[in-house]
């Protein structure tokens, strides 16, 4: 989540990277980068060692939060690079792009990002405490169309400062599901942008915010993927890496507003929302499961199902944070009266409430953070309670 400091220059650099073609953007970038984890396992030697790869949280998340990518801000060729990435995962483990004929291709959801010049020159400074975590829709960017059924987008991209921020994409990539109710779909979700270089040149890695949600997403591929081989998938699920939610949850706007064939509003049935799920102990995480109208998601009673299965539940699943409901990706949900579970790390009192970790838009949100405080294997742990929800609601 994000306190998107854009400079004027900053937004004119980046329309001019916008127009410029692949070839140059990978040159202003240079060359020098780690190997995606993707490359390596397409050598292995068997499946097996395939799987324990793609499966595994942390090698994502190694990859997804180095200095190679630069903070993965939208739009930039180093966002670009992390939706490559989990593209290529969806692709190896024979999920489908839901949306033929994007201009970025089938697993690509393309918009235009805006912004307003006279936000540009403000510095927004973030704390840990409740009111300062995250951002609400469009409050430091929005979508371009002037079509868009949002009359608040429409609105800012007429401002008379408004300026093109660049192009960028959400990542979608659809398990189809094997059962009857096949065309009713799961949406399992988690924004992959952050917040780039510091204009010292400093890396925003965004480990926890939110390497930690992207990577635990891109582990239940396979092994969702296993499920529906051995024909334990009856409803279809969406993978949904989104962009500029670090601007105002654009991406995720950005969709609810556009349905593509066969992903309409009517067809999804239920959304989880993971944001910042690595730091702390491993033993609690904290939630919302509220619906928009005050009821309680049906899948909060699949989570405590999830859990119990583990052979480690967790201790705590505290509801200690509905007062951020609105800043997170899965607003853009609620607002279209879907049932949403957002699932997070917890505050700093493990018994619930408090504040968010103290590196939280820092450049020190970094993986060896996560590592010195539960050695990574929350992240497992986390994959290991969604792979048991999203299979429960699959087939409940």
């Amino acid at each position: 989540m994000r306190q998107h400091a854009v400079v004027l220059t900053s937004l004119i650099g980046l329309a001019l990277w916008a127009c410029s073609d692949a070839s140059s953007r990978e040159s202003a970038f240079g060359n020098a980068e780690l190997q995606a984890p993707s490359q390596v396992g397409e050598t292995a030697n068997s499946e097996e060692a395939l799987l324990a790869d793609d499966s595994d949280p942390m090698t994502h998340l190694n990859y997804l939060a180095s200095d190679a990518l630069r903070g993965r801000n939208a739009p930039s060729a180093d966002f670009d690079k992390a939706a490559t990435y989990v593209t290529d995962l969806a692709k190896r483990h024979g999920l489908v792009g839901p949306n033929p004929g994007d201009s970025n291709g089938a697993y690509a959801q393309s918009f235009q990002l805006g912004a307003l010049a006279s936000d540009s020159a403000k510095e927004h400074v973030h704390d840990t405490d409740a009111q300062s975590y995250g951002v609400s829709q469009f409050e430091h960017g929005f979508y371009i169309d002037p079509k868009s059924p949002s009359e608040e987008a429409r609105a800012l991209a007429a401002q008379p400062d408004a300026v093109l921020a660049g192009n960028t994409h959400n990542v979608l990539a659809k398990l189809e599901g094997t059962g009857a109710k096949k065309n009713e779909v799961i949406v399992a979700m988690a924004h992959l942008d952050h917040l780039g270089v510091s204009s010292g040149g400093a890396v925003y890695n965004g480990a926890d915010d939110n390497g930690s949600g992207s990577a635990v997403l891109a582990a239940l591929v396979p092994l969702l993927a296993q499920a529906k081989a051995s024909g334990q998938l009856n409803r279809s699920i969406l993978f949904f890496w989104t962009a500029g939610e670090e601007d105002g949850l654009v991406g995720s706007k950005y969709f609810v507003d556009h349905p593509i064939s066969g992903i309409g509003l009517s067809q999804i049935v239920g959304v989880v929302n993971m944001d910042m799920v690595g730091r702390w102990d491993d033993q609690r995480i904290s939630i919302i499961d509220t619906k928009s109208n005050g009821s309680t998601s049906y899948l909060s009673g699949l989570l405590t199902q999830a859990n119990n299965a583990l052979s480690d539940p967790f201790d705590r699943i505290n509801k200690d944070i509905n007062s951020y409901a609105r800043r997170q990706d899965g607003a853009s949900f609620y607002d279209k009266g879907e049932d949403v579970l957002f699932v997070f790390e917890g505050l700093s009192n493990p018994s619930g409430g408090g504040n968010l970790n103290a590196d939280y838009h820092r450049t020190t949100d970094d993986v060896s953070k996560i590592v010195s405080e539960n050695g990574g294997r929350k992240l497992t742990r986390v994959r290991d309670l969604l792979n048991n929800l999203l299979k429960l609601a699959a087939n409940r």
